[in-house]
């Protein structure tokens, strides 16, 4: 790492805390923790990491921002206000750096993220399971109940 990555780090504070943030891994990717409030800070990449943890490469996650609005809060990279936005359309509000350069996570919300994709996946699954049982259907085939229970569950 050179001084100057070392130096942008220790400025790097807490947007709630105010405190300096502190290496760490946040879902296993390298982020800034708060060691007061264990918010974390993850740059584009490793957020986008953690994201595609918990979602296949094939299949689209769809809009990531609804819903964007300014905060209060200065960015901890650039110190410009961070956009708040709802992720993905979940109740789960984070907010994000306007140049795009990262994300900030209150405590937790990480798995909150993960959960969320979890959520899409089964759901586009059981889409994807709905519409071949559909073509099948209307092609004359029969659909076993079997079937109907497997696409149910996304299998």
């Amino acid at each position: 790492m050179t001084t100057e990555q070392e130096t942008q780090q220790q400025e790097m504070r807490c947007i709630e805390e105010g405190t300096v943030l502190e290496p760490s891994k946040t879902s296993g990717e390298p982020s800034m923790r708060c060691p007061v409030c264990s918010g974390a800070w993850l740059t584009d990449e490793a957020f986008h990491a953690v994201e595609d943890k918990s979602f296949p490469p094939e299949m689209v996650k769809g809009q990531m921002r609804y819903g964007e609005h300014p905060t209060d809060h200065p960015c901890p990279h650039c110190g410009e206000h961070m956009t708040r936005f709802r992720y993905r359309g979940h109740g789960l509000e984070i907010e994000a750096c306007p140049n795009g350069v990262g994300y900030w996570l209150d405590h937790g919300e990480d798995r909150h993220i993960k959960d969320a994709l979890k959520d899409r996946r089964r759901g586009l699954s059981r889409s994807a399971g709905a519409q071949r049982d559909w073509h099948r259907t209307r092609r004359g085939g029969s659909v076993s109940i079997m079937d109907r229970i497997k696409s149910l569950f996304g299998r």
